[in-house]
């Protein structure tokens, strides 16, 4: 028995034909504007109801938003904010862009001031020039976003440092990222696996890679063991021996090249500063700039405005890289 297949759906170009307008008037007969003449109006109603049409609820969210931000100077705009300047950065919004493309957003870029009556000239900028849709750049410290009316954005923060306000944020899943490495290292024959990692940029992660390596330390039973990776090559030597460390978690190379000769494996949370050779946590910028926009998509279609009562992280896994 021949295999069937549902008929094509029927679509505003189908309708805009058979009523012998154009897709635009069908689009507002459908929106319900007043624009369109009453005679004009029946006949679209008419091919309608005969083809049995039924506008897609997603496009019909889009096409409203856009509408409400028609006149706005910008249109269907984004609003990536630069926080740092950094090459890093530039990567995630390359790949803001090309996830917004596919959503049909326009991404204009600014760069973040230090001085806090310039980052409320930002946000007066964006409200007036009638930008919604926010992205807060990575960064290396926290902002606080005052004197900002939130009740006109819809914002996701791109890494895992809290702003203020805390905003829904996508960053690399940093705790998971952690328990990986420290099992890639044990399944690689270590046993007194150590974290070195500087505490400033530990704390960028608001403290994940902590707490990712100390819940897998409990799981196996062996004690959390900290380095300090600054402290020079022959202090973590004697700190390695001392410890009987036979493996570590970084982010540094300066680790690297204190201690891969000495028989230990070093294992890297991040590809920054991974040599070819090193295992490591391996992660794209531009997905987590992509996935920062098909969380902040919804929001826009939903007009979910203002301030989130329980700001949520998506967590991206780092593919393992042995």
């Amino acid at each position: 028995m021949a295999a069937s297949f549902p008929e094509k759906r029927p679509t505003l170009t189908d309708v805009a034909r058979a009523a012998g307008v154009s897709g635009m008037t069908v689009s507002r007969v459908v929106r319900g504007t007043k624009v369109v003449k009453a005679k004009t109006v029946a006949r679209v109603r008419q091919a309608i109801s005969k083809l049995g049409y039924q506008p897609d609820p997603a496009l019909s969210a889009l096409a409203a938003y856009r509408t409400n931000r028609a006149g706005s100077g910008q249109g269907n705009g984004l609003a990536f904010i630069d926080c740092d300047g950094t090459p890093y950065s530039a990567n995630v919004l390359a790949g803001v862009k090309q996830e917004a493309a596919w959503l049909g957003y326009g991404v204009e870029s600014f760069r973040l001031p230090t001085e806090t009556a310039a980052r409320r000239r930002l946000g007066r900028l964006l409200f007036h020039r009638g930008f919604h849709g926010v992205l807060i750049g990575p960064s290396d410290v926290s902002w606080k976003f005052e004197g900002w009316d939130w009740s006109q954005f819809a914002a996701v923060s791109i890494g895992a440092l809290v702003h203020e306000p805390a905003l829904h944020a996508v960053a690399m899943d940093y705790f998971q990222g952690a328990m990986d490495g420290a099992q890639t290292l044990r399944e690689h024959g270590c046993r007194r696996i150590a974290l070195a990692v500087e505490g400033a940029l530990e704390t960028r992660t608001n403290h994940r890679w902590i707490g990712g390596y100390s819940a897998w330390c409990g799981g196996v039973g062996q004690s959390a063991l900290y380095l300090g990776p600054m402290q020079g090559a022959a202090a973590l030597g004697k700190n390695v021996r001392r410890q009987r460390i036979d493996g570590v978690l970084t982010i540094h190379r300066v680790v690297w090249n204190a201690l891969h000769d000495r028989g230990v494996k070093v294992f890297f949370l991040n590809e920054v500063e991974s040599p070819a050779t090193a295992s490591h946590l391996a992660l794209e910028p531009g997905k987590i700039g992509a996935e920062g926009v098909r969380v902040l998509h919804p929001m826009l279609l939903r007009r979910e405005f203002g301030l989130p009562d329980h700001p949520k992280m998506v967590g991206l896994r780092g593919a393992l890289v042995v």
